[in-house]
Formats: C-alpha cells, sequence, structure tokens
C-alpha cells in the first residue's frame, strides 16, 4: 500500500511542475550611437513607462543580456521591485528558453531586436518580427505549461 501513495505521489509531482505565470519579453529601449550604448532621453522614458506597465504583473525574475542598453531598460523595473537583473548569455537561446520554462511568477527578459523574436519563436513556435527602428513592442506569453498564448503590446500606450 505504501508503495502504491509513494508511486501517485510521484506521478502527480511529475504533472505540477514549475512552469511561469507569464514571460514577458522586449527589444531595449532607444539607444544612443557607438559599441555598448547607453540609452537616449526618449529610451529612458521608454524604460520607464514600460517599468510602470510591468509592475501590475508582479514580476519575480529580470534577466538582460550583459549590455548597457538592455540593462538600462530594466533598471527602473528593477528598482522599484527591489530586485537585481540576471545576466543571460545571447549565444545560448535555447538553453535559455528551456531555464525559462522552469521558473514560476512573472519573468521579464530584456534583449535585441535579433533575439527577442528567437525567444518568442522557441516559447511559442509563433514568428515575431522586430525592425531596427522599433522599440515598443513587448510580447508577453502565457498559458506556457499548456498552449501557449502571445499578447503584442506596445509600450507606447
Amino acid at each position: 500500500m505504501r508503495l502504491f501513495f509513494f508511486i501517485v505521489v510521484c506521478v502527480l509531482s511529475l504533472a505540477v511542475q514549475a512552469t511561469p505565470d507569464n514571460i514577458v519579453l522586449l527589444r531595449h529601449a532607444e539607444k544612443q550611437k557607438g559599441v555598448n550604448p547607453s540609452l537616449t532621453p526618449q529610451g529612458i522614458e521608454r524604460a520607464k513607462r514600460f517599468a510602470d506597465m510591468m509592475l501590475p504583473l508582479e514580476p519575480s525574475k529580470l534577466y538582460s543580456t550583459n549590455y548597457n542598453r538592455t540593462k538600462a531598460t530594466l533598471a527602473p523595473l528593477a528598482d522599484m521591485i527591489d530586485t537585481h537583473i540576471s545576466i543571460y548569455d545571447a549565444g545560448n537561446l535555447d538553453g535559455f528558453a528551456r531555464e525559462l520554462k522552469q521558473k514560476s511568477g512573472t519573468v521579464i527578459v530584456a534583449g535585441h531586436s535579433n533575439t527577442t523574436p528567437v525567444l518568442v519563436k522557441l516559447l511559442t513556435g509563433r514568428d515575431v518580427s522586430i525592425s531596427e527602428d522599433e522599440f515598443d513592442k513587448v510580447f508577453i506569453i502565457t498559458n506556457l505549461a499548456q498552449e501557449p498564448r502571445l499578447q503584442i503590446k506596445s509600450s507606447d500606450k
């Protein structure tokens, strides 16, 4: 009998793996020119709007590539929720996508015009694009454990 309960508990624990409530992916805000640039004044304002937009989702984890522009995009939100920004390797998006699927809560990821669409595809199977002059798209992924749902919002609104 004990063996039966042990097996039932093991099977049920496999079915209840942690998955995030939301994964939010975005490209960094407007940047200055140069190598590893900071944000422009317009980009700083967008980062603040983005933080206000994300606060109701109660983010639990923030990820950024190791560039000034992506870290600065998440900095206002990190300050608001009193957390640090973790760095991810944009050269290993497959591994990072697998890692994201194991998180819980709301996870926010700042990337680039060439990495964010790849992460969206890896997590949802959907193709999206971000042009070089687009900074407002916010990709919100829900229901990751079953049939992922993708909402595309704008940080302009």
